[in-house]
């Protein structure tokens, strides 16, 4: 599958975008100039006044969550008084269609658990029905499809990407079989276009009592694009490229002359086809314009040359962002939608953070259109201390944040688990830090620095976190 974060794991660089992409981390308190050129995040002003006016008001004004683990359901329902601690978000979220949830490193086992327990509340509470991960549509739709007959832990390891295999996520996928089973279902749904392993397999046992031939000739050039995202040859692709472009449009044809019959098979998702007609339709943008810039990207890693490779990081957010849209308004436009990605992907004005690797690039987030960015509310997650792991799953020392830093000023609430509001604030002496560029640890480890307002809408610091309990290997086994 294609993975961002994996590609450059053998790229030997000191900057930042690469230590953040394979999360291969400095030693604690590395300059962030270090890794990245001579840019240096602005002064921030840390004043003891600043700083006592700054935990007084967080002392004051954040909400303090009384716990982080999933709550026990029964059939999909959870007894009221178990979510008394997480009331104040209603007022907050009572007109918003949207809700993100970030993370700032995809391997905190805390950052799993009480996200889960936040959808559940947002489920059962405020009427939340769709939960979208940044994995791939067709794969969550499919799990979706298959649902009646998969274990939880199927349907996770079918519809999300690897680095969410986790006890702690698992939670998730018992409480969506249960809800399915009531008139109040919680619909899972992806919105990423990177190729995932056991999509291709669905659609061959899907389409393969109809059509073996087709459906194997799919299985082979989901395999073969796959592939050619790690190539540097662009000649050979140049060859192959009309052949799969042929393939996949063959599928679109079949698709479209066989969906009354197709879309019997699966009612568990009654948009299954059309989810289907949206994932062809990627892998064909994908076919003749991402894979190109991909090899054109591999080929300037090896050099440290991460112009290209930027390149495809802005064109894969630009499709998540408008198979989100195209999910808000088109196939969901009456429900309310969770959406869980990394605090990258999802934050607001992603162009504006200064030393990170994406800077300059317009993200997910910020390629929402405006009426969906108005009916939006953003929350990143971060963390002050601990072990967090990598896409790989190794683990890694959390680095202590500075003084005077996003996390730092989060910390001074005090509790193990601390949400504050920045979206209904306004600028006083309390809260002047979230108006000006802070410093922040992406992944735990890489200092950035940016205007917390400008990015987020609300943010969630969980003191400490540890590496996620991994469910590695097929479904069933350890």
């Amino acid at each position: 599958m294609y993975s961002h974060h994996l590609k450059l794991k053998t790229v030997k660089t000191t900057i930042a975008l690469t230590i953040a992409a394979v999360c291969a981390f400095p030693a604690a308190g590395m300059a962030a100039a270090d890794t990245a050129g001579d840019s240096k995040p602005p002064a921030v002003s840390t004043t003891e006044q600043y700083g006592r006016n700054w935990a007084n008001w967080i002392q004051s004004h954040a909400y303090a969550l009384d716990r982080i683990q999933p709550e026990t359901s029964v059939k999909g329902v959870i007894e009221k008084d178990r979510f008394k601690d997480l009331e104040f978000l209603k007022p907050l979220l009572i007109d918003k269609k949207l809700v993100y949830l970030g993370e700032n490193t995809h391997g905190a086992a805390e950052y799993s658990s009480s996200k889960v327990r936040l959808i559940q509340y947002l489920h059962q509470e405020l009427g939340y029905d769709v939960i979208a991960f940044e994995s791939g549509l067709g794969n969550a739709s499919a799990a979706l499809a298959k649902s009646a007959d998969s274990t939880p832990e199927q349907m996770m390891k079918e519809a999300i990407f690897g680095v969410w295999w986790s006890k702690e996520t698992l939670p998730l996928f018992d409480y969506i079989k249960q809800t399915l089973a009531t008139d109040k279902p919680l619909i899972l749904s992806g919105f990423d276009m990177q190729i995932q392993s056991p999509y291709s397999e669905f659609v061959r046992d899907w389409i393969g009592s109809r059509d073996a031939k087709l459906a194997g000739t799919f299985a082979d050039a989901e395999q073969e694009l796959g592939d050619w995202s790690f190539s540097e040859d662009e000649a050979g692709y140049a060859k192959v490229k009309p052949r799969l472009l042929e393939t996949y449009e063959s599928m679109k044809t079949f698709v479209k002359e066989n969906a009354d019959k197709l879309k019997a098979d699966y009612p568990r998702n009654p948009h299954l086809i059309e989810m289907t007609q949206r994932v062809l339709d990627d892998r064909i943008e994908v076919i003749r314009t991402y894979t190109e810039a991909n090899i054109r990207s591999n080929i300037a890693l090896k050099k440290n040359d991460i112009s290209p490779f930027r390149e495809t990081v802005r064109m894969r957010d630009e499709m998540m962002a408008n198979n989100l849209t195209w999910l808000a308004e088109q196939i969901y436009p009456d429900k309310k939608i969770i959406v869980w990605g990394h605090n990258v992907h999802i934050r607001k004005k992603n162009s504006a953070v200064l030393n990170s690797g994406y800077t300059g690039l317009s993200l997910m987030g910020e390629s929402m259109p405006a009426r969906l960015k108005r009916q939006s509310y953003v929350i990143g997650l971060y963390t002050y201390q601990g072990e967090a792991a990598n896409n790989m799953g190794q683990s890694y020392p959390i680095v202590k944040p500075e003084r005077g830093s996003l996390e730092d000023i989060l910390k001074q609430h005090g509790h193990p688990y601390t949400f504050v509001d920045i979206k209904y604030r306004k600028d006083k002496p309390g809260t002047s830090w979230m108006f000006e560029p802070r410093l922040s640890l992406d992944w735990g480890l890489m200092q950035e620095s940016f205007i917390p307002r400008d990015q987020f809408d609300g943010l969630l610091l969980i003191d400490t976190v540890h590496a996620p309990s991994y469910m590695r290997g097929k479904p069933g086994s350890q």
